[in-house]
């Protein structure tokens, strides 16, 4: 189901410094002017959640779970703000969410839980007024109240479930343009794959995108695109017989 509606998620790779929310926000902008609606999707900047963690090391090696949860989700709630800011600056009508203002409701384990609820209507009123949406990936709720994370790489699932509950397309932006057969940092030349099956992914993909999201992506049968600003990259999904070539060997 098409909505015109685009979930966009870009990752710590690609956030890894103020100016580069500027660059995401041309992005959304793109899209646009295109005649999409977005929900954009966004990590912590750089390395902030890998700093945090390290300082809860320093402090303690037993850290309440709730704390550290919170703790952790200043990270993501720093870049929406930061985000929604680089919009309001292109002139682009942003509505942003806090955890807490718009949780995703999970079960399983709490350090690596599963999405399974959120009110989508919320989401759907506040882009009838708005061009662009902004929430957190990676936390979550359970059904009890009690603060959640989706595991490492959670953005990736996050974004692939607001894309199948709101019937949207998805696009994982990361740092480079798709998955490629070898790494493209230490094979230049490398071309990235045009058309990935979700086992592909998590044979060839290593880990560009969360192995829990690939899965879930899989079940639900939910085919994503994984670029960066501005590229095409790789289509991950039901191939119907294609055989996943490097784009650069495609006819």
């Amino acid at each position: 189901m098409s909505t015109g509606l685009k979930v966009l998620k870009f990752g710590s790779s690609v956030l890894e410094r103020p100016e580069d929310y500027r660059r995401v926000a041309a992005e959304v902008g793109a899209e646009v002017e295109n005649g999409h609606k977005v929900v954009a999707v966004v990590s912590a900047m750089g390395r902030t959640t890998d700093e945090l963690l390290e300082a809860v090391d320093v402090v303690t090696q037993t850290p309440p779970h709730s704390l550290l949860v919170s703790l952790l989700a200043t990270g993501e709630e720093a870049s929406v703000a930061l985000l929604s800011m680089a919009l309001a600056a292109k002139g682009l009508r942003a509505a942003e969410f806090t955890p807490a203002e718009l949780p995703v409701y999970t079960r399983g384990p709490l350090e690596d839980a599963e999405p399974v609820r959120v009110d989508t209507e919320r989401i759907m009123d506040a882009l009838a007024s708005a061009d662009a949406v902004v929430v957190p990936g990676f936390l979550g709720m359970d059904e009890t109240g009690v603060p959640s994370l989706l595991g490492r790489g959670g953005s990736d699932l996050t974004a692939l479930f607001l894309g199948r509950v709101l019937g949207a397309e998805v696009r994982l932006v990361k740092d480079f343009d798709g998955i490629y057969p070898q790494d493209p940092r230490l094979v230049p030349e490398a071309a990235p794959f045009r058309f990935l099956s979700w086992e592909g992914v998590n044979r060839i993909g290593g880990d560009v995108v969360q192995a829990k999201a690939v899965d879930y992506a899989k079940r639900y049968q939910l085919g994503f695109r994984v670029t960066a600003l501005g590229g095409t990259g790789t289509w991950v999904g039901p191939l119907a017989g294609t055989t996943p070539i490097p784009a650069r060997q495609v006819g």
